[in-house]
């Protein structure tokens, strides 16, 4: 609930500072499971600048559980629009590398029911979604609205806390009239941004590389512009001249747009005019109704440590990303997941000892991959972004030039198709994960590739009755079976560990190939735990592991 002027609690389970797109995740994410919590979020409403623009394939999926799904694809660009990315010398001059993907509509009407290809459209029920940040977060605010465990205060921040061993004492600030409040959680997440008031008081360092470059986003409608080039509807153009680098983006039915420039060295975001930027990458001028310009910086760190003691670390607080590719926020919501089932065992009582532990283990790798992978597309993006008025020349010079640069970008096409990053993650010799011994497959950022080896995303399929194999999991651990092993000793032993499970049937023999075994435990975050074609002799070790009880 979203509550305003009513008194706060003197404590609460899980205390949220930050309530962007990570922390509105994560809260959304607990009130799903009854678990209380209290959001603080120091602005008086929502950023509405768009910011980040992709929502990935993988967050939707974690969003359909919400049912905020349609809401998000709704919100962005139409479903039946084109997906197109388009390389263009300006938005005036030529074009030199375009990619399409079908619209979320056709990708909805074209799907088999029981179908399963090793092509990206079935890895998922979705591709990107281009929906902009601030749509996005005020569908996630919509939805905890109606979540009574919930309790999201615009105006408020943490100011500092004292971790004792067994509470978090917060103290608060009431932002406006700077009223300060202590407040008691048993754990405190800093979902606080870059420069995370949580993480800095803990002294936890940032490593990786700063500063990749300086942009200025401006936000403006113009409803014209779409008649004004040459190129039609694009999700996404990338003006390649040296002095109109960046992203041009489209936020809805081609009249409301940011344009992402790149700032010289040394250059100040405030010397930029918003309208004398949009007519030079148009080439002419054009009306603008500017709704807002900010700043940014693009990076690729990630932090040290993701917790200390009862105090832990998630989205930007933990890493700062370029946007190339669109991981950021995206490997911010995946932290939220990750995080929250294993808050509510602990909370509920069921997690070992080191439940809390594996999150660091499993995330942080995560982090420094997705940041390195995010700053490779932006090192590659930039060196074609070098060129000024030869790009637009004509003549067999120029013509070389230009081939030579859209083979060079053809070859980085993982910053837009880039599912093998968005959903080949994996938690390598997770404490929490039980191997299989079964081989890995290759971590390519294009390509993704569906496995149901313990430790890995648990692969998506459509049922014969049109329903996603998703859409039959319970909130805590699912036992997947898919054959005629018996399940029972499997259930027995979570439930003597107070483990809640669900088992979940399906005679469906295109599932079975895929999983490649009867049976399948597949955690709260839609992770495989463990696999077999029968339950193991020793199953209460196998519980233990994959509740964190065996690291005690």
């Amino acid at each position: 609930m979203i509550r305003a002027g009513d008194p706060l609690d003197s404590g609460y389970p899980v205390v949220i500072a930050g309530g962007g797109s990570v922390g509105l995740s994560l809260a959304a994410e607990l009130g799903w499971r009854g678990v209380e919590c209290l959001v603080l979020e120091e602005r008086q409403a929502l950023n509405d600048h768009p910011r980040a623009n992709a929502v990935a394939n993988r967050t939707m999926e974690y969003y359909r559980r919400w049912g905020i799904d349609g809401a998000i694809t709704e919100a962005g660009i139409p479903p039946s629009a084109p997906a197109e990315y388009l390389w263009v010398t300006t938005m005036h001059g030529r074009e030199i590398h375009r990619i399409s993907l079908p619209p979320f509509d056709e990708l909805v009407a074209t799907r088999q029911s029981g179908g399963y290809a090793e092509d990206e459209h079935a890895w998922s029920p979705y591709l990107k979604t281009i929906t902009g940040q601030n749509e996005v977060e005020s569908a996630i605010l919509d939805y905890i609205h109606e979540l009574p465990a919930v309790d999201y205060r615009f105006g408020w921040r943490v100011l500092d806390f004292v971790d004792d061993g067994g509470v978090v004492h917060c103290r608060i600030e009431h932002v406006e009239s700077g009223r300060v409040e202590t407040v008691d959680a048993a754990y405190l997440i800093g979902c606080d941004g870059g420069r995370s008031v949580v993480r800095h008081q803990l002294g936890i360092e940032l490593s990786g590389r700063a500063a990749l470059a300086s942009f200025v986003s401006l936000y403006f409608r113009a409803p014209d512009l779409i008649d004004r080039h040459p190129f039609g509807h694009g999700n996404i153009f990338f003006p390649l001249h040296r002095d109109n680098r960046g992203f041009f983006l489209t936020w809805d039915d081609d009249k409301t747009y940011t344009y992402h420039l790149v700032l010289d060295e040394g250059q100040g975001w405030e010397s930029v005019d918003p309208a004398e930027a949009v007519a030079a990458v148009l080439g002419e001028p054009i009306d603008i109704e500017l709704h807002s310009v900010q700043p940014w910086t693009a990076h690729a760190l990630v932090a040290e440590r993701y917790r200390e003691g009862r105090v832990f670390l998630a989205g930007d607080a933990a890493h700062l990303f370029s946007p190339t590719g669109g991981f950021g926020m995206n490997t911010g919501v995946s932290d939220a997941i990750d995080l929250a089932w294993k808050l509510q065992a602990a909370l509920d009582g069921w997690a070992g000892a080191g439940l809390l532990d594996s999150y660091e283990h499993e995330r942080r790798p995560i982090g420094v991959r997705n940041t390195t992978e995010a700053a490779d597309c932006f090192d590659r993006l930039i060196a074609v972004m070098q060129c000024g008025d030869e790009l637009e020349a004509d003549g067999v010079a120029a013509d070389a030039r230009r081939a030579e640069l859209a083979a060079d970008i053809k070859d980085q096409e993982k910053l837009i198709a880039s599912s093998g990053t968005l959903l080949g993650y994996r938690y390598r010799d997770s404490p929490i994960v039980v191997s299989d011994g079964s081989p890995e497959p290759p971590d390519d950022p294009r390509r993704y590739v569906p496995v149901a080896r313990p430790g890995h995303r648990a692969p998506h399929i459509w049922l014969d009755d049109g329903d996603a194999l998703y859409d039959r999991f319970g909130p805590d651990f699912n036992l997947l079976v898919l054959g005629a092993a018996d399940p029972t000793p499997v259930a027995d032993a979570a439930a003597a560990a107070g483990m809640p499970l669900r088992v979940v049937r399906i005679a469906e023999p295109l599932v079975r190939e895929v999983y490649e075994a009867d049976l399948t435990l597949i955690r709260p975050d839609l992770m495989v735990a463990w696999r077999g074609n029968a339950a193991p002799a020793n199953v209460g070790d196998l519980i233990d592991a994959v509740r964190g009880a065996a690291l005690s």
